[in-house]
């Protein structure tokens, strides 16, 4: 699989000051199954399609089984599930943890923790981004 090309917001944090590159949840590539996963060190972003990623697969299948929500997962059970699939996932390079971006405008700053929102998208630099795929 190859590296996909995104739009992305690089710019400081308003709480610490760090730099953070951010996809811009309006330019994903518009196919529901391509999902992006972040690393929680560096900051650095990959994709995954989730109805290939068979490890993701298992974790929603198993989470909805043992929860008993058949017809689609609560918020509690697709955050169980999503845990459950990070903690397949292969270390970062830089040795963080992927995590699972379920909506681009809570992800945290990579230096503070502080959710970045909506206001970071529209104050920063605008780049384009190659998004390696998981490894």
């Amino acid at each position: 699989m190859s590296a996909l090309r995104r739009f992305a917001v690089e710019g400081p944090c308003a709480g610490c000051g760090r730099a953070n590159v951010m996809l811009v949840p309006e330019a994903c590539c518009g196919n529901e199954f391509v999902w992006h996963a972040r690393c929680g060190g560096c900051g650095g972003w990959r994709w995954f399609h989730a109805r290939e990623d068979a490890a993701f697969v298992r974790a929603i299948r198993e989470t909805a089984a043992r929860r008993r929500e058949p017809g689609g997962l609560s918020p509690e059970g697709t955050r169980e599930a999503h845990a459950a699939y990070e903690a397949t996932l292969a270390a970062c390079g830089c040795g963080g943890r992927f995590h699972v971006a379920f909506e681009l405008t809570s992800e945290p700053c990579g230096g503070c923790g502080r959710p970045l929102g909506p206001a970071f998208i529209g104050a920063g630099k605008r780049i384009t981004v190659d998004v390696e795929p998981l490894p």
